[in-house]
């Protein structure tokens, strides 16, 4: 789906006011289909976190306008374990050295993916340091709606967050000096982006409540892999050597960390307490 961001020619940040308000319009119907409704309490406890959630968009969509799409994935792929790393002292996971060690290595494929593009016509430097800045904003809404949902609904939640969002990227679309120009083609683009990322969004929301953290961070590996693959076939974004070694070096590595955040949960679940 995050090809799609630079497949039509709409900019970034009139695609993300967009997108944020179709959703927001989406799951405000969906609300009103199943007779359930918004509270105050409930807007007022989701409200930071769809401050986060359009700041991440907004800063995503313009990474992927400006550089290519394997670097803003793989940045993107960082966030579980940026996640665990402060996951310890809010949700109780016990984050070792060899967490942390493991991490750097991440972080080494990470520069060695941006070293590996930088050759490219693709690359930015600009967009690759709005790629951390999405990254940044999607981990803390990552642990902050972990946070929340364990008293907010997730339909309920996911709405708020969106209206919110939408309205926060609003004044910051319109002072962008962006156009608000969508040509035809491109809106069929647009509803399936927006039919798809609400959706998925929707889903993680529920699945915060549902799901222990690592986990759930574990299911967004996949995700620098599709999109590099998609971008190179309907883009034609190319892959030099070092820059799939650095991929594969950063999400393996991302992924020993949560596999030994998950066995070190399991550890310290009393014998008398464990799933027999």
């Amino acid at each position: 789906m995050n090809v799609v961001v630079k497949i039509i020619h709409t900019p970034a940040l009139t695609f993300a006011f967009l997108r944020l308000w179709m959703g927001s319009m989406v799951m405000l119907g969906v609300l009103a289909v199943t007779h359930r409704r918004l509270s105050w309490s409930i807007v007022r406890r989701a409200a930071p976190s769809g401050v986060l959630f359009g700041a991440n968009i907004c800063f995503f969509f313009s990474a992927l306008k400006l550089t290519s799409v394997a670097d803003v994935l793989i940045v993107a792929a960082l966030q579980p374990a940026l996640t665990l790393l402060v996951a310890g002292p809010l949700f109780g996971e016990r984050v070792t050295g060899h967490e942390v060690a493991w991490t750097i290595v991440s972080l080494g494929g990470v520069v060695m993916v941006i070293l590996g593009s930088s050759g490219t016509p693709e690359w930015s430097l600009r967009g690759d340091l709005l790629a951390v800045g999405a990254l940044i904003a999607w981990t803390v809404y990552w642990l902050l709606s972990k946070h929340v949902r364990q008293a907010v609904p997730a339909l309920e939640y996911m709405t708020a967050v969106t209206v919110t969002a939408a309205l926060v990227v609003t004044p910051v679309a319109l002072l962008s000096g962006q156009r608000f120009i969508v040509r035809s083609q491109d809106w069929w683009w647009l509803l399936l982006f927006v039919a798809g990322a609400q959706g998925g969004h929707s889903l993680l929301a529920w699945s915060h409540a549902q799901v222990e953290v690592s986990i759930s961070a574990l299911l967004i590996l996949a995700e620098p892999v599709i999109s590099a693959v998609a971008a190179l076939v309907f883009l034609g974004e190319p892959l030099p050597a070092i820059s799939i070694a650095g991929g594969v070096i950063a999400v393996l590595a991302v992924g020993v960390v949560i596999q030994r955040a998950v066995r070190h949960d399991k550890e310290a679940v009393p014998p008398e307490v464990a799933p027999a």
